[in-house]
């Protein structure tokens, strides 16, 4: 596989995405007290939070969105939240011990090479930061970011409007695609990169949150880096980033550890006013992830959770206060986010659940979890050895015990999605859409800390015999440098014996569903380009919902009949009756009206589908020779006619 070619002005683009992730999060989070891990684990949550609030907001007042808007927006946020905290900070007498200048340093190395390795493994599979993603989800997304770029509407059923237009719009939230729109308004790049340069993100991400999970409760800098090295490593993390790919959800993914986080943070705060401001960033936390996706709040309860019962069950005392200070949190945390929860209950009643076939033996399932090996012809050994040993020490896990209980939740649904077909089993994984490439994400970042245990118990055992056999030869200590050998060389072999975590694996795994189709083509990408220069403002193309052409609004901004591969509640709009019979045009009236009810000035019809199982829409086959078409383009893999006027009478 031949490396990435990454220009300057892509590492460009990766750092405005960055800035624009982190900074508003990083201010609104000092505001409210976070420091340290937590607070740059937090950062990014909170910055979806704020754009995923204010969007709807402004929408609804009126406001057009912008990136002003957006920094207009954060001051607001972190006002709120400096008022509220105030200016003292107290700290929490349950705090961590503190880490070595030298764990930090180490621990945060040890997070940005997991993350770069990451980012490579993405891009060298993607080829370059602008390859367009062949499958289903990421037009939407596309979609979503170009929509509320261009037309400032941030409202929770804006962007749905280039499918969905007709019959009804859908719900959709849209932090994601908010903080995407404020990228693409400033950089010259198209959607796709704008979708690329956060994707590579995602990897670094898991990693910090998961080692701030680790420093949270108590764990060592080497399990910390330990774990972030493994979670990296991991292809199910990969897997829900080629496959669709499910950008928000693998983002809510990768945030929701910080929820936890959060939760600590605020229930260990001492004093009124730190109590107040870490409660309000917690209710700001949950929303944000709902903000992301709604399957988000299942999978905080589920992190969240086991994680106070654990708490109170340790000291029971808690049970006085605490209780009711999570419920008062959680009513918070909905009253932010009401519009997305009446959204959330909106879409639930008006489209039907999704039911994956059977895929395989239970038992074959539960070997998948524990060779780390979904959806793939190999298992990830190394993982699955670290994972043995740090599950015969759980024990000495310490305060990361609860994570036992979102495994094992995880584990089990990933088990009867991949394995059952009972409508109970559909009823229980419909959040997660019953897909087991969902809930095999979710299970290995509650599975990564134990990996990393298992890298630092090795480590510790190393360092045990490396001070056995010091004391034969000197009582005096040894020197700090001495002492830190065994982590990093515990860890340095990791990264040999997994192949660099695993970076050619999954850089396989990425690369799958890109390039020169199966759906959109360079072919089809010059076609959408000439559409730009032809078809006049407000006029739609009539297309094929299973070919490229579906790009051609977030690539070129032209309006398409079909803006999506998705045409669930179309078939009986003018949009379905088109799709049926657009060739009827010259003769059938209904056609011919439904054509001008919709605007339609314009017909794109490429050469490759989506799927080898799609064929063309009845309506688009006979159209050659059509005496109410006049052919404007024409490529190997596209062509563009222009609709004629009918004659009239």
């Amino acid at each position: 596989m031949p490396p990435p070619e990454v220009g300057f002005s892509d590492v460009a683009l990766i750092g405005f995405y960055i800035a624009t992730l982190w900074i508003p999060g990083l201010l609104a989070g000092t505001a409210a007290g976070l420091r340290g891990w937590t607070l740059a684990a937090a950062a990014p949550l909170l910055t979806y939070a704020i754009a995923g609030l204010a969007g709807p907001w402004t929408t609804s007042l009126g406001i057009r969105w912008s990136p002003l808007v957006f920094v207009v927006a954060t001051i607001v946020f972190v006002g709120v939240l400096f008022a509220v905290r105030g200016r003292r900070r107290t700290a929490s007498s349950d705090q961590p011990p503190p880490w070595s200048t030298r764990a930090q340093i180490g621990a945060g190395l040890m997070v940005g090479i997991a993350a770069a390795v990451g980012a490579y493994a993405i891009l060298r599979g993607i080829h370059r930061i602008t390859t367009i993603p062949q499958d289903w989800d990421a037009v939407f997304h596309a979609d979503g970011i170009r929509w509320i770029a261009q037309t400032g509407d941030a409202g929770l059923f804006g962007m749905s409007q280039i499918n969905w237009y007709e019959g009804g719009a859908i719900f959709y939230p849209n932090a994601y695609h908010v903080v995407g729109s404020a990228v693409f308004s400033i950089t010259s790049y198209d959607t796709p990169a704008i979708l690329n340069s956060q994707t590579v993100l995602l990897p670094g991400m898991a990693a910090l949150t998961l080692a701030a999970l680790v420093r949270r409760m108590g764990g060592t800098a080497v399990h910390a880096a330990a774990t972030a090295a493994a979670v990296v490593a991991s292809s199910s993390l990969y897997d829900m980033l080629w496959r669709g790919p499910l950008l928000p959800f693998a983002t809510g993914v990768v945030l929701t550890p910080v929820f936890v986080l959060l939760l600590a943070e605020f229930l260990d705060s001492r004093g009124v006013r730190a109590r107040l401001g870490s409660g309000v960033t917690l209710s700001l936390g949950a929303a944000g992830l709902l903000c992301i996706h709604p399957a988000m709040l299942f999978g905080a309860v589920v992190f969240g959770l086991p994680y106070l019962v654990w708490r109170w069950a340790r000291q029971p005392r808690r049970l006085h206060a605490e209780p009711l200070l999570v419920a008062g949190a959680a009513v918070a945390g909905l009253a932010l986010s009401f519009q997305q929860i009446r959204g959330s209950l909106y879409s639930a009643a008006s489209f039907p659940a999704v039911d994956w076939p059977v895929v395989s033996s239970w038992r074959r399932a539960v070997f998948e979890l524990a060779t780390f090996g979904h959806a793939a012809d190999t298992v990830q050994v190394w993982l699955t050895v670290l994972a043995v040993v740090g599950v015969v020490l759980y024990w000495r896990l310490g305060e990361l015990r609860w994570l036992a209980a979102p495994i094992i939740a995880f584990g089990f649904l990933f088990v009867i999605t991949a394995s059952f077909d009972a409508p109970w089993v559909q009823a229980v994984t419909r959040p997660w859409w019953n897909d087991r490439f969902r809930l095999a994400g979710l299970f290995v970042v509650a599975a990564a800390p134990i990996v990393g245990h298992g890298l630092a118990q090795l480590s510790e055992a190393a360092a045990w015999l490396l001070r056995r056999l010091m004391r034969r030869f000197s009582d005096r200590t040894p020197p700090a440098l001495l002492r830190a050998l065994p982590a990093v060389a515990a860890l340095i072999v990791f990264v040999a014996v997994s192949h660099v975590l695993y970076v050619g694996r999954n850089a396989s795994k990425m690369s799958q569903n890109t390039g020169e189709g199966p759906a959109v083509s360079s072919g089809e990408v010059a076609a959408m380009a000439q559409l730009r220069h032809i078809v006049p403002p407000g006029v739609r193309v009539m297309n094929d919902r299973y070919d490229g052409s579906v790009w051609m609004y977030a690539l070129d901004g032209v309006l398409p009949v079909a803006g999506h591969y998705d045409a669930t509640n179309l078939g009986e709009t003018d949009i379905g009756l088109l799709e049926r019979s657009f060739d009827l045009y010259g003769t059938d009236p209904e056609v011919a009206d439904a054509v001008r009810r919709l605007d339609v000035g314009y017909v794109m019809i490429g050469q490759g589908f989506l799927r080898a199982d799609n064929v063309r829409a009845p309506g688009l086959v006979n159209l050659a020779g059509q005496p109410w078409l006049r052919e404007v383009f024409r490529n190997p893999q596209a062509v563009i006619y222009q609709v004629l006027p009918l004659p009239q009478g």
